[in-house]
């Protein structure tokens, strides 16, 4: 009798891991984007002139649509659409905003009609109201960096939110703390070799180049938007196996989910956790690398090492 039940494809460990594989990897390259410039801060001040308020207003940029709304749209779609739309739909969005990203710091870029439009565009004046990356001032080439950075945040926000939903499916009454937390570390680990493999890619090839580590990291986001669309094979056959139990069968989204949402003490005393953590480490991440090169005269090479230990 037992062996008339039919096995789920997570019901195997190879499979669920695998899954687990596919979608871990492509967080491990949207973080080590998220990271890229860090290490190269000096490089791109010299040949772009940006200066440290100009490269923070562009690390900035990869979270202002997030803060003001999109990544509660991302829920939105991931209730919508489900797991694998998202999944590829926030992989496109990565490979989007890297490409943007890179071509704004490629030499293609210096004298183009894109960087005449771009110093003409968006010169707001750098007051106290201003939360935005474009100001009167700010070098053309941050400003589309910036643009780009905002499309790859949308997409790599949205892809975090869809992964955690992807490994809850997989592991529901399986190891899904233990898959939740090697998919965090793979991801962390990205940070670790971008800071390392940044500056190498840039110094130890000539010509010197800042935008050659934006494009190797371009490829790696598509490599990952291939993973993700692997991924949504092996899930559009576990969903056929679980039937009406699978993830796009569960409750639609209603705008009276949000007043239930933001009227939970819980809700907002985690927030504030992840606000504080937040604001003490992704800063310091920005600009660690140069902190180091300017107190303690290290290069960038010996500095990613220290912040590769971190």
């Amino acid at each position: 009798m037992a062996e008339t039940i039919q096995r789920k494809l997570n019901d195997s460990p190879a499979a669920r891991w695998t899954a687990l594989l596919l979608i871990a990897s492509t967080m491990f390259f949207g973080y080590m984007f998220v990271d890229l410039m860090s290490p190269l801060q000096s490089m791109i001040e010299a040949q772009r002139g940006w200066t440290p308020d100009v490269f923070g207003m562009y690390g900035s940029s990869e979270f202002i649509l997030n803060v003001f709304g999109f990544l509660i749209l991302a829920g939105i779609i991931l209730d919508k659409m489900g797991v694998r739309f998202t999944a590829i739909l926030s992989g496109v969005v990565m490979v989007c905003g890297g490409l943007i990203n890179w071509y704004a710091v490629s030499n293609a870029f210096e004298g183009s009609a894109a960087q005449s439009f771009m110093d003409n565009f968006m010169n707001l004046p750098l007051k106290w109201w201003n939360i935005t990356p474009f100001y009167d001032g700010m070098p053309a080439s941050a400003k589309l960096s910036a643009i780009g950075f905002m499309c790859f945040g949308c997409g790599v926000e949205m892809a975090g939110i869809t992964v955690s939903r992807g490994i809850v499916k997989w592991f529901k009454g399986k190891e899904m703390a233990l898959a939740m937390g090697v998919e965090m570390a793979i991801a962390r680990i990205g940070v670790a070799v971008v800071v390392l493999g940044s500056p190498l890619l840039a110094n130890r090839i000539q010509p010197v180049s800042v935008s050659r580590p934006v494009l190797v990291a371009v490829l790696l986001l598509c490599i990952g938007l291939i993973s993700f669309i692997a991924y949504a094979f092996m899930d559009k056959k576990l969903e056929n196996q679980m039937g009406e139990s699978g993830e796009e069968k569960d409750d639609p989204f209603k705008v009276s989910d949000l007043g239930r949402i933001f009227s939970s003490k819980v809700f907002w005393i985690v927030a504030l956790l992840c606000v504080l953590y937040y604001s003490a480490i992704f800063p310091f991440q920005k600009y660690a690398i140069n902190m180091l090169q300017c107190n303690l005269k290290y290069t960038a090479e010996q500095a990613g090492l220290v912040f590769f230990v971190f």
